[in-house]
């Protein structure tokens, strides 16, 4: 007997067979048994998902004879005529290869005829994405007013490249990635009914590697039956070029603890084992993820098992949430990098030393893993402080004995008792002066000191030259006040005041006691 392929072999025959997509299935059955299916369904979604399978099941519910439940019954004259070919009222298209406008012109033409056999034409374009614009814009109007006996069924991996005015026209559905765990159910359920024996972990193994397509899932498992009746883990690993999580496990420990010697020992125990490292790093990308996770979280649902996970709890503690991000990247970078590589082990090799040593590394993600790092030390107490050595001590105590050159601008003058009573009696002054609004606003931002024994009022740069103005125009004011509350003479000088580093050399000749006064006069006790 010829060999049948277990993806052909085990290809759902109803609804209830479609694996992970129940929200696309329990529709169309319900669609079926009231009797109200749409003219036009596109479905979109991954390879592997069930699209095709989904849509032949589809062709035979709408023409059974003695539909279960919308369920096709698969024992009648026209399920058995659908699903071995005889009946030519179904037609499956392949858009790939058919892609131009004559293509869909004939199609066009057809469609007018009523079927032969069957209640309902179906026609299953896969891969419609292909079709030119040419093409769909013939198919269009086929899709908008199409006869009453046609079915189409539209299949695609890529919905964002069908036109909206072909999707508009259709119940569409989006096919997700089935899950590991019904991938895992269903190859048990194969294994088991075509006695095979296999281990669990071997199938959760195949069940990871196929990403969400169970159509990937069974073509792995083909040859792994073949090869005996017994599928067990390290067939299974070898076959698919990984290594055993128990590598993967042991890589995350050494890189969280910086044992660089043990990194380099463990790649090299994977290469001479034969296992194509690229998967092997990528496993590792994922074991971080979830130590990520943990690290945020505390908790993580794992495609490890409970003993692995147990390893994996404990790894994630070495590791500081940024170093964690900072290694997904770097790994990830590797991952691309080594593609074009000749020999892709210097890369995994180069990347896996640099998270161990990333001391040298200026990336603005390696500087946040070690600060991360060196706060964590801090915080669990577990740091040395660099002791300085003897030289470094006598250096230090020899800056310090020696005198401080004082600065040129800190002008050290005694305090007056001329302008000790201005500054006493200054509120009363300000309250006499409350009359003209604009001197008294001016004064507000005013700085007392002394000239020669006259009373300097001093101004800021920002706006003080006005303010100069407004206080010029009330000297007088100003001096009977101040006479009236303190007796003296001030004869008040104004003047506006600059910062020391905004001064500028003068090359005209000036009074140089003018820059003393407006820049150093600071009476301090």
């Amino acid at each position: 007997m010829e060999h049948q392929a277990l993806y052909r072999k085990w290809r759902p025959k109803t609804f209830d067979d479609v694996v992970g997509q129940q929200h696309v299935t329990q529709t169309i059955k319900n669609e079926i048994k009231n009797n109200v299916c749409g003219h036009a369904f596109l479905f979109c979604g991954s390879r592997g998902t069930g699209k095709t399978s989904t849509a032949r099941i589809l062709s035979k519910a709408v023409n059974c004879e003695n539909p279960v439940d919308g369920n096709p019954c698969n024992k009648c004259a026209t399920c058995l005529g659908i699903e071995n070919g005889s009946i030519m009222d179904i037609v499956e298209i392949d858009a790939a290869s058919n892609s131009g406008v004559d293509n869909i012109r004939s199609l066009r033409e057809e469609a007018a005829y009523t079927a032969a056999v069957t209640r309902h034409k179906v026609y299953i374009i896969d891969e419609v994405h292909a079709l030119s614009k040419d093409a769909f814009n013939a198919l269009l109007k086929l899709l908008e007013e199409p006869p009453a006996h046609v079915k189409f069924v539209l299949a695609t991996t890529e919905a964002n490249k069908v036109l909206e005015t072909i999707s508009s026209r259709c119940q569409r559905f989006d096919f997700k990635r089935i899950t590991p765990e019904d991938i895992y159910h269903r190859l048990d359920y194969i294994c088991n009914a075509e006695g095979i024996m296999a281990e669990e972990k071997a199938l959760r193994m195949i069940s990871k590697h196929a990403d969400g397509s169970l159509r990937d899932a069974l073509s792995c498992l083909d040859p792994c039956i073949a090869a005996g009746k017994e599928v067990d883990t390290k067939f299974v690993a070898d076959f698919l070029g990984r290594a055993e999580n128990d590598s993967v496990l042991e890589l995350c420990t050494a890189v969280g603890q910086c044992d660089t010697p043990r990194v380099v020992e463990c790649i090299d125990d994977v290469c001479s084992r034969g296992k194509n490292l690229s998967p092997f790093i990528e496993t590792l990308i994922r074991a971080m993820r979830d130590m990520l996770i943990i690290s945020v979280s505390g908790k993580c649902k794992s495609d490890f098992d409970e003993d692995e996970y147990q390893i994996l709890q404990e790894s994630a503690k070495c590791y500081s949430t940024e170093k964690l991000l900072y290694a997904i990247k770097s790994l990830s970078e590797a991952v691309s990098t080594a593609r074009f590589m000749t020999n892709p082990r210097v890369v995994f090799e180069a990347a896996l030393i640099k998270l161990c040593t990333k001391n040298n590394d200026p990336s603005y993600e390696a500087l946040l893993s070690r600060i991360a790092e060196l706060e964590r030390k801090i915080e669990s107490g577990n740091i040395s402080v660099l002791k300085a050595s003897p030289k470094i001590k006598e250096e230090a105590a020899a800056s310090k004995e020696e005198p401080k050159e004082e600065k040129p601008h800190e002008v050290k003058l005694p305090h007056s008792e001329f302008l000790s009573k201005i500054q006493s009696a200054w509120p009363e002054i300000m309250s006499d002066l409350s009359s003209s609004i604009l001197l008294f606003t001016a004064l507000e931002n005013v700085e007392l000191r002394e000239e020669n024994g006259r009373l300097a009022l001093t101004f800021p740069d920002n706006g003080g030259r006005q303010m100069k103005e407004m206080v010029s125009e009330g000297i007088d004011d100003i001096n009977a006040a101040v006479k009236a509350h303190t007796g003296l003479d001030a004869n008040t000088v104004t003047r506006v005041q600059s910062d020391f580093s905004s001064v500028r050399k003068k090359t005209t000749e000036h009074d140089p006691m003018e820059d003393i006064i407006n820049l150093s006069i600071t009476n301090i006790d």
